[in-house]
């Protein structure tokens, strides 16, 4: 049995298919979705997203943020960015990665605000994510 899984961002479709299993990133942790799965809605947090279509390929994607809803045989994905991983570079989200932890390291020098703080381990998050799914796409 199979159920419909779709990335929507505000100006693309990214993903529409037929997938027997999905996990993403939620909020509070990692959720994952199956046929026959009860309805939710949830927050969704910074992280990777792998989906097993139908046809027995897997997709990989980088969400940041946004809301997943199940409704029927429907889950939908809502997010403001979405990135494949198979489109990541992954020297780059290294690079990225090593910026992010500099950027931290740098601030214990002086306290960081709420605001600061929360910024540079979005970043670090998703650095990380980008890795994780340039990872799993190469296989």
């Amino acid at each position: 049995m199979s159920f419909t899984c779709a990335i929507v961002t505000p100006s693309d479709a990214v993903l529409d298919t037929p997938a027997t299993y999905a996990s993403f990133e939620a909020w509070d942790g990692q959720q994952g979705v199956s046929s026959g799965a009860s309805a939710f809605l949830t927050r969704l947090g910074t992280g990777v997203v792998s989906v097993q279509a139908a046809d027995g390929a897997r997709r990989v994607f980088v969400l940041d943020g946004g809301f997943a809803q199940m409704d029927g045989a429907r889950l939908t994905l809502l997010t403001e960015r979405a990135m494949e991983g198979s489109g990541i570079d992954l020297a780059s989200a290294e690079r990225e990665l090593s910026q992010a932890n500099a950027k931290v390291m740098e601030s214990g020098a002086r306290p960081a605000t709420l605001d600061e703080r929360a910024s540079m381990e979005r970043a670090q998050r998703l650095a990380r994510a980008k890795i994780t799914a340039a990872q799993l796409a190469r296989g």
